[in-house]
């Protein structure tokens, strides 16, 4: 009896110690770009700059989203674009002055963002690149 009691505490105590927990820490990166990114956007005007900014979901639209700190604006100045699949759309955004377009193409692992855009402040418009880093 001694031995039947001893071989099931060993096979529960190998049962319950195989599970692990699943994490939770980060969103489901492959089905949502809602997250914070690291930026390195390149420019003739504004050269190279690395910067941070948070995508977040628009609650007025199920497929915008809102780009805080867009262009290295700093927080709280946003602009909004438009999902669709795996791409985003950036349409006559207007932002302290400048009027963004543009398109951004999400990675197959929702990982990455890669925008091609351009921006007009009244001296002409100026094309522009980034790329997103999800953090």
């Amino acid at each position: 009896m001694k031995r039947l009691l001893f071989f099931i505490l060993v096979i529960s105590m190998g049962y319950f110690t195989s599970c692990q927990k699943d994490d939770t820490t980060k969103p489901n990166s492959t089905k949502s770009i809602i997250d914070t990114w690291k930026v390195v956007e390149q420019s003739q005007t504004f050269g190279t700059q690395n910067y941070n900014t948070d995508i977040s979901k628009d609650t007025s639209s199920s497929s915008k989203i809102i780009i805080d700190n867009f262009f290295n604006f700093g927080l709280g100045h946003f602009i909004h674009a438009t999902q669709s699949g795996q791409t985003l759309t950036i349409s006559n955004a207007v932002l302290d002055g400048y009027i963004f377009n543009g398109t951004g193409n999400i990675s197959s692992n929702y990982n990455t963002i890669t925008w091609n855009f351009s921006f007009e402040d009244g001296n002409g418009p100026e094309n522009a690149t980034a790329t997103y880093t999800r953090m």
